[in-house]
């Protein structure tokens, strides 16, 4: 672990997707959080004051758990991965994930966990980064996503989210793709905010 890695990255992040138009942006999507909530990826709780006022508890799970920032809203913290949630089927109302699907390993299988913890008709609430509107700056993202995968311990600037997420069983009900002040922009700079839905009834294979 360096000082890069555990002050300065985390501290460079924190600014970049803290300003104050990704909050509104944080706070739109989770008007629509309910009942029981679970956050995966909550580094240190950027989220907790963005909550619903009548939301006072939520569970919480991050592969590198920190101290939680202080908030009316408490978080019940699990550590662990994303890809094996340490939670039973058909558990949670609202799962929610803000800047953490595009640095997990296999977005496929965290995909299926969130599918599986969700009940049947219960929502997950997504805000990404990912992969720019035009051909042109989709190359550049191609180029460079080697090199900012190293920089930034494994985040993806290529990703779209939605082929993993209904691939898992999740129907994407809303979907918004926009541009937002998240630097290098041209490299970071679009943003995906949507709701997908459980399904009330599995469909049998």
């Amino acid at each position: 672990m360096s000082w890069y890695q555990d002050v300065a990255f985390p501290k460079l992040m924190q600014w970049n997707i803290g300003k104050k138009s990704i909050l509104k942006k944080r706070t739109a999507l989770l008007k629509h959080a309910y009942g029981n909530i679970l956050e995966i990826g909550i580094g240190e709780g950027t989220n907790l004051p963005l909550y619903p006022t009548e939301i006072t508890h939520i569970t919480a799970v991050d592969a590198y758990p920190r101290k939680l920032r202080d908030s009316t809203v408490k978080a019940m913290l699990f550590a662990g991965s994303a890809d094996a949630l340490p939670f039973d089927a058909n558990t949670f109302d609202t799962i929610v994930s803000t800047f953490c699907l595009c640095s997990v390993k296999d977005l496929d299988q965290v995909c299926r966990e969130i599918y599986r913890v969700l009940k049947p008709g219960g929502a997950f609430l997504f805000l990404e980064h990912g992969r720019a509107g035009s051909p042109f700056f989709q190359n550049v993202q191609h180029l460079f996503n080697p090199l900012y995968n190293k920089f930034a311990y494994g985040c993806n600037i290529t990703r779209t989210y939605q082929d993993e997420i209904q691939s898992s069983g999740l129907q994407i009900v809303n979907l918004q793709i926009t541009h937002a002040p998240i630097y290098p922009r041209f490299l970071t700079g679009y943003v995906y905010s949507g709701i997908a839905e459980k399904p009330t009834q599995e469909k049998k294979l």
